[in-house]
């Protein structure tokens, strides 16, 4: 593979030989998950200034005696947790189901919809309602406490999960000082940031992370370019709990979604396009299913289910 990108090209190299040992020579295939029946339903909870909803997703199967399961939260992007339609995007949905038919009681939390908030992807950073590192990182502390009350949650395997606008919030999740983290706990476990916006970590003096934090990125992303989070990696490849990347090469925004078709936004605001408007979003089928496959194994190594 020839590569003559600096930091960037490094990653790829590192996730290459993560993958496959070398170049694949066959396209992945998709792992299979556990066709445990799950059920959903939605529900409510105490935000710090608001009530929140969410969608919650668990195993039908009840508990063993005694048994405590994982869970995860789930945090949306900038258009919302609902479609226009008022259903989880396909490819949130997947995931949701992935991973409580992994055992997880599963929370999808809608940041959103209770604030009366609908899509913010076309609104300047600066003026967006609901911001990642304090509202939404709230947010997500809240959801924890919520899943942490109920007795079928095990308080020490609490995994975060989020996407863009939500994966941004992940960033402030894993922070000491994150609002709405409280010293005597519960704690999150772990955390993957899907395509997160990594300038604000970069810049913020003293930035550290309290648990193992997984990076997942497309290299041809123009709407959250990845070199920051690559940055972001190597300034704190000696901490405690060094963030880790993968980079996935042809990949660009949104590229676990199913489907494999990327379009062009042109209203969406992005402050690095001409006229800071415009992004390409879409699914990149093989990054898709390697990153089930980093998912599955990050999950393994840090949360033990």
């Amino acid at each position: 593979m020839k590569c003559e990108r600096g930091p960037i090209c490094a990653v790829l190299l590192v996730s290459f030989v993560a993958w496959a040992g070398g170049c694949a020579t066959k396209p992945p295939v998709a792992p299979k998950t556990a066709k445990e029946p799950i059920r959903e339903q939605t529900v409510s909870f105490r935000g710090a200034d608001v009530e929140l909803s969410g969608i919650l997703f668990e195993p039908v199967s009840p508990a063993r005696r005694g048994e405590r399961r994982p869970a995860a939260v789930l945090m949306h992007g900038c258009s919302g947790m609902l479609t226009s339609r008022g259903q989880l995007p396909v490819g949130r949905r997947d995931w949701a189901e992935r991973i409580a038919r992994r055992g997880f009681v599963t929370l999808a939390v809608d940041s959103f919809g209770p604030r009366g908030i609908g899509s913010v992807c076309e609104i300047k950073d600066s003026e967006r309602p609901a911001h990642p590192w304090e509202v939404r990182t709230a947010d997500a502390y809240s959801a924890l406490d919520y899943l942490t009350r109920r007795t079928d949650v095990d308080p020490s395997s609490v995994l975060v999960v989020g996407w863009s606008h939500g994966g941004s919030p992940v960033t402030g999740v894993v922070r000491p000082e994150a609002l709405g983290r409280r010293a005597a706990g519960p704690h999150f476990r772990a955390a993957i940031a899907f395509y997160p916006g990594c300038s604000r970590p970069l810049r913020a003096k003293g930035y550290q992370t309290r648990m193992p934090m997984l990076i997942l990125h497309g290299e041809e992303d123009d709407w959250t370019p990845v070199a920051p989070c690559v940055e972001l990696t190597q300034k704190l490849k000696n901490s405690r709990f060094p963030p880790t990347i993968v980079v996935y090469p042809g990949a660009y925004h949104g590229f676990d979604s199913p489907g494999g078709k990327v379009t062009y936004l042109p209203k969406v605001y992005n402050p690095r396009a001409p006229g800071g408007r415009g992004a390409y979003v879409g699914g990149h089928e093989p990054s898709r299913l390697k990153a089930i496959d980093d998912v599955n194994r990050f999950i393994d190594q840090n949360l033990a289910r």
